[in-house]
């Protein structure tokens, strides 16, 4: 069965991240907001994992074009710069949100299952001198 909360709780990200964006921007001529993103998408990557950071990426890719690209309100983009830069983010995202999924799912019980098994091979070769000590009398 698939669990709404993730999803939800990727598009809330995406939208409150979007809402101060865009309240930033209206202040200021500022660029390169989309960056901002990255926050949530590793957010959602450490609670959740990749698949949703993934699905946050582009959640925010979408909403870059639309809210922060000129012209606004538009999926149309007129800068090619603006495209090379939102494929760039995209990019840099899934990397992040993969690196960071890794680290906070996988690696540790990569690194305990690694410790069981040294931990297992010390004991295996402790009997083995401990033996071989034995046949040495």
């Amino acid at each position: 069965m698939i669990s709404w909360k993730p999803i939800a709780l990727s598009f809330g990200a995406v939208l409150l991240t979007t809402v101060i964006l865009v309240a930033v921007d209206n202040g200021a001529e500022l660029e390169h907001l989309e960056i901002a993103y990255l926050f949530p998408t590793a957010v959602i990557a450490v609670c959740y994992g990749s698949n949703f950071a993934f699905m946050t990426s582009f959640a925010s890719a979408v909403a870059t074009a639309y809210f922060l690209f000129p012209p606004r309100f538009s999926f149309y983009i007129a800068n090619p710069l603006h495209i090379a830069e939102l494929g760039f983010f995209v990019l840099v995202a899934l990397i992040a949100g993969k690196i960071v999924s890794l680290l906070a799912h996988d690696a540790p019980e990569s690194l305990l299952e690694a410790w069981r098994r040294n931990r297992g091979r010390r004991e295996t070769s402790r009997k083995a001198r401990g033996l071989s000590r034995l046949w040495q009398i």
